[in-house]
């Protein structure tokens, strides 16, 4: 993103873009000055306009203007070099993923068990084990999920 990109969206844009900043300014925005946070805080957070941000802060409507486009851009720039919101959803996505896979599984067990005219060697103490090992997984998912 360039520093030109960075500029405060219209007002319909900026609701769409509040959660994403809300979500860099939760990784990044310690990296900010106290200043720079607190307006990206009421710009994205707290819905204030640039004229209340300027009126707040006893500065002009440009200079918040330019402290919204330049905390937006310090926020875009912190994620390209260190990527942890992109690991963070990396996370997230494969946490779903496992949970998916574990329901398949499960639905597979439940199929296996229903066919009676199957000649699965997989019976009694069989699906024990498998349901033992999904009871484990999703525990483990559980423990992970609640870390990220």
């Amino acid at each position: 993103m360039t520093k030109s990109e960075a500029v405060a969206p219209a007002k319909g844009v900026r609701h769409e873009m509040a959660y994403d900043a809300a979500l860099y300014l939760d990784f990044y925005g310690a990296l900010l000055t106290e200043k720079q946070a607190e307006i990206l805080d009421f710009y994205y957070n707290e819905d204030y306009t640039l004229s209340e941000i300027a009126q707040a802060f006893g500065i002009s409507r440009q200079a918040a203007h330019d402290a919204v486009r330049n905390g937006i851009y310090a926020l875009g720039e912190y994620e390209d070099k260190l990527g942890m919101i992109r690991a963070r959803q990396a996370e997230l996505s494969g946490v779903g993923e496992a949970r998916e896979a574990i329901s398949d599984l499960r639905a597979a067990m439940q199929k296996l068990s229903a066919d009676e005219g199957s000649n699965s060697n997989l019976t009694g103490r069989g699906f024990d084990v498998l349901e033992d090992i999904i009871v484990r997984l999703e525990n483990g998912i559980a423990r992970i999920a609640a870390e990220i």
